[in-house]
């Protein structure tokens, strides 16, 4: 009987000391999981650093020749207006970007606009038809503001541009009309500022030249032709 009642005792003891063994067992493993994995994390950041370096981040540089075509409307001022409506027409550059540039494009341009003769204009001289025809090419120059911005999507940019225009008109009359010969050529002198959006551009120019001077509203889609 004292046998059993000392077995239960011991059974008593034992199970009231379990859960305070297991908590600090349990305290234990923790703290040696916890140390080992700092540790583990040291060593692979000490192995990280030593052995395999840093990745820097290369900047994307884009190079080469591109090619925009399209075209928009002329609105006659500064005397031009007063024998010519509206024109229309169509345009094409060539342009070249490098990072050695940059943000400096510079391009070849050429164009081709109508300009269909003024209705009052007409009737003053006794014109049944009257029209300009404009053939312009030459060199242009272009600041973007890419940089400035930080915008990869939406782009401002400035340009100006030096073009020599061959001048034609038509119209049926047997002398040519004062001030308005036939065939001519004149140097035009054009500044403006645009935005390219994806692949197309827009641009608003005044293009100064004496008695021909226009503001255009172009629209290209640009698409490159070299890369390097």
């Amino acid at each position: 009987m004292k046998h059993q009642a000392f077995k239960i005792s011991i059974l008593l003891l034992t199970i009231s000391l379990l859960p305070a063994f297991c908590f600090s067992q349990l305290k234990t493993d923790k703290s040696f999981y916890s140390f080992n994995q700092k540790s583990e994390y040291n060593s692979y950041s000490l192995f990280q650093d030593t052995t395999k370096p840093k990745i820097k981040s290369k900047s994307f540089s884009l190079s080469g020749f591109f090619l925009s075509a399209g075209g928009g409307l002329s609105v006659p001022v500064a005397g031009f207006n007063q024998n010519s409506d509206v024109g229309f027409g169509f345009l094409g550059k060539l342009e070249f970007s490098s990072t050695s540039i940059f943000p400096l494009i510079i391009g070849g341009e050429i164009s081709y606009f109508t300009y269909q003769g003024a209705d009052q204009f007409k009737t003053l001289n006794v014109l049944d038809g009257y029209r300009t025809k404009i053939l312009s090419f030459g060199l242009s120059l272009e600041y973007t503001l890419s940089k400035l911005l930080n915008s990869s999507y939406t782009i401002p940019f400035f340009t100006i541009d030096v073009k020599n225009n061959i001048i034609k008109r038509e119209y049926d009359a047997e002398d040519d009309l004062e001030g308005l010969p036939r065939e001519e050529t004149k140097i035009s002198i054009g500044a403006g500022a645009g935005f390219t959006l994806f692949i197309f551009d827009f641009v608003v120019k005044y293009n100064y030249m004496k008695s021909l001077s226009n503001v255009g509203v172009y629209t290209k889609v640009k698409i490159p032709v070299i890369r390097f």
